[in-house]
């Protein structure tokens, strides 16, 4: 029963309406930050410039403001639902209650990675072939951190941000699911990350700015950044969603 639920789960989270809408939302997103330069011929403009202002350069890529929301949308508050609609108690006369929840961390992880990992990949397959496959480097971009590889190969880099695009996606999402059991607000539990994102570029900024949880997603967040501090955080992010969702549920089981 497990293996069977797990493949139909993967398959109703990634055929829903909502991953379809938050798809097709981070798509806006990924157009509206690489507008002004895909029907501008400026010089210097490659298919890795056209990546870097949809992804997280310029203040018109908002993909990287809005995607906690964009990454949640998914599958986020599942458990919210199951519950509501009195699902949970259905499925746990199939199997056991732990490798349930199992089963919903890693179907929203998967789903939420990927919707915005494959929309990015996507993209830039998209501007290889709008700037006929042009992948020098650049130095008008603002690459720092990750110069060492981005100067050794530019599709390297494009495919490391895309990867921890992945990451993030996973994280974030696995936060709202966390704190799903907890408020039992499926609107709420989408928005939570964004709250949190904001918090932690506002107030947990002033303490220190390697809290700011911008760098998560934007690896060329800050000059000095270094991604073990990256992994760290999304570590600490990830034990504590996972955290939430077991303790959250385990209280409601009671």
């Amino acid at each position: 029963m497990g293996n069977g639920y797990f493949v139909s789960e993967l398959k109703r989270a990634f055929f829903s309406r909502n991953t379809f809408i938050s798809q097709l939302l981070i798509f806006v997103c990924i157009f509206i930050g690489s507008f002004e330069f895909i029907f501008h011929p400026y010089p210097g403009v490659n298919a890795i410039y056209l990546f870097m202002y949809s992804h997280s350069e310029g203040t018109s890529a908002i993909l990287s403001l809005l995607f906690p929301v964009l990454v949640s949308l998914p599958f986020a508050a599942s458990y919210v639902t199951d519950v509501r609609t009195g699902f949970i108690h259905y499925i746990s006369y199939r199997m056991s209650r732990k490798k349930y929840l199992l089963i919903r961390l890693l179907v929203n992880g998967l789903v939420s990675g990927y919707v915005i990992a494959s929309s990015l990949l996507v993209s830039f397959i998209l501007f290889l072939l709008i700037k006929k496959f042009d992948v020098s480097v650049v130095d008008t971009l603002n690459i720092i951190v990750l110069r060492g590889v981005y100067e050794y190969s530019p599709v390297l880099f494009v495919l490391i941000m895309i990867l921890n695009s992945f990451v993030c996606g996973v994280v974030f999402s696995t936060l709202a699911l966390g704190v799903s059991t907890f408020i039992h607000n499926q609107y709420l539990t989408i928005v939570f990350p964004f709250a949190f994102y904001i918090l932690s570029g506002t107030l947990l900024f002033q303490i220190n700015k390697f809290l700011n949880s911008a760098m998560l997603f934007d690896l060329e967040y800050d000059p000095d950044l270094k991604i073990s501090y990256v992994a760290l955080y999304d570590l600490i992010l990830l034990i504590i969603g996972v955290a939430l969702f077991f303790i959250g549920a385990a209280k409601h089981a009671e």
